[in-house]
């Protein structure tokens, strides 16, 4: 794993009682942060920074997009009594894991099918709703216009170039937001959608997402 491709965290919150635990980590670059689980000198677990976060939205950070979620506290208090979240690229501590926290009950735990933890392994560089989508299409109009919209959009949902027959955003409707949401909806109600992500959309840091991150993150 490279640590050159990710920011140092500069801002740092977790959930209380949250198991895996979970949070927040910002940084000031444009690569998002890593935080990693220690047992005294011993890494467990790495998480990427790359989840959307209401929390950080609230308070100011990177749109939101700097959520995290790490797993393994039970699996590091097995191995030593100094459980402790660092930032993966400057190693300095975030925070010292209690063995209480390692203890809280899992809700989901036991409940989940195979698929669903296929997906929630995923989730980490998916996007939550089509509304967080827009933001980023709404940018990328308004930054590199209507034809690019559509390229991006087409690579991003389909994971193709768009062809002579791609669809584009409705004229009529006069509200950009609305406009290019409804595109954005309707692209995803396709066969061809369905048939490649299922009901998931990429979030700014899959490798598929092709919008303007610019001035949202």
């Amino acid at each position: 794993m490279s640590y050159n491709v990710y920011s140092p965290v500069t801002a740092f919150k977790f959930d209380d009682g949250s198991n895996p635990i979970s949070g927040y980590a910002a940084g000031s670059g444009d690569a998002p942060c890593l935080v990693k689980l220690l047992a005294d000198e011993t890494p467990v677990a790495f998480a990427r920074a790359t989840r959307y976060a209401p929390a950080a939205a609230m308070d100011g950070f990177r749109g939101g997009w700097c959520g995290f979620e790490i797993a393994g506290a039970k699996q590091a208090f097995a191995l030593s009594d100094a459980v402790t979240l660092r930032c993966g690229v400057t190693g300095e501590i975030l925070m010292t894991v209690t063995a209480e926290q390692a203890m809280t009950p899992d809700a989901e735990a036991g409940m989940l099918t195979v698929a669903e933890l296929l997906s929630r392994a995923r989730s980490a560089d998916l996007c939550p709703s089509v509304e967080l989508l827009t933001v980023f299409a709404l940018n990328h109009f308004r930054r590199h216009g209507l034809r690019r919209l559509v390229e991006a959009t087409y690579e991003t949902l389909l994971l193709r170039w768009p062809d002579s027959s791609a669809r584009e955003p409705d004229p009529c409707l006069a509200d950009e937001g609305k406009r290019i949401a409804t595109y954005i909806r309707d692209i995803m109600k396709s066969d061809e959608h369905v048939k490649k992500w299922g009901r998931e959309i990429p979030g700014p840091f899959h490798p598929a997402f092709r919008y303007d991150r610019s001035g949202v993150i």
